[in-house]
């Protein structure tokens, strides 16, 4: 038997011993299947489209360019983008790669992100990739970060280089469980950026952006180390 036959053969074993399931309907997915979703799960994704506010693509009403949380105010993280909507599948796919250990499946979301970021042109123009960093101890617990697979997935599709310029330098509450005001209250000072990062143009990777208030943070202590330039990409985008 050839190597590549034993591969197949053994990929083939685990299916039946550990079958792979849809992240969001839970149906059995082909042993030769690469994605975390079925077909009919796939195709229900829902793409971050305009209209959004032109900073934070939170979806807005009215013709209006900002929403009421960015208008009249300046930021670190310049302006944020997100290749789909944080609704139908994609709650259950997140929940997979972050606390469910199926890194496969944020391998995936990060090759959806690169067949999408050419959407979005006006996140090119940047140095490095970086992704959004967990607190050693967080990162001890699951096994790795779920941003740095996707920033990984990104950089190796789209040729884009990739630094890890931010550490997280103190533990904070979950942030889905707080409201806007205490978030970046929960994130104040909790992010540090390296000294490699001055003159650096930076697009922060991370899974979900909610309120912005991590993207923000790190915007600020990339700014703090010489950032010259800092916006951010995201899997998808919540909604308050």
């Amino acid at each position: 038997m050839s190597m590549e036959s034993l591969r197949r053969f053994s990929a083939l074993a685990w299916h039946w011993i550990l079958p792979q399931t849809c992240a969001h309907c839970r149906e059995d997915l082909p042993s030769d299947g690469k994605a975390p979703l079925c077909d009919r799960c796939q195709k229900s994704l829902c793409l971050s489209e305009p209209p959004f506010c032109l900073r934070c693509a939170e979806p807005i009403a009215g013709g209006k360019a900002l929403c009421r949380s960015c208008s009249g105010r300046p930021f670190a993280c310049r302006l944020v983008r997100a290749a789909f909507l944080y609704r139908g599948p994609v709650p259950g796919l997140v929940h997979a790669f972050k606390y469910r250990g199926r890194r496969a499946a944020a391998r995936a979301a990060g090759r959806w992100m690169s067949c999408l970021l050419p959407r979005f042109p006006e996140l090119s123009g940047h140095d490095t990739l970086v992704p959004v960093p967990l607190h050693p101890r967080r990162l001890r617990e699951r096994g790795y970060n779920q941003a740095g697979l996707l920033a990984e997935e990104l950089a190796r599709i789209a040729g884009r280089p990739m630094l890890d310029l931010l550490q997280r330098t103190k533990p904070t509450r979950p942030q889905w469980d707080l409201d806007r005001q205490f978030r970046a209250k929960n994130l104040a000072g909790a992010f540090l950026a390296a000294p490699q990062t001055r003159g650096k143009s930076v697009l922060l990777i991370d899974d979900v952006c909610t309120s912005g208030a991590s993207l923000e943070e790190c915007g600020r202590a990339l700014h703090q180390a010489g950032a010259s330039r800092v916006a951010a990409y995201v899997f998808a985008r919540q909604t308050l």
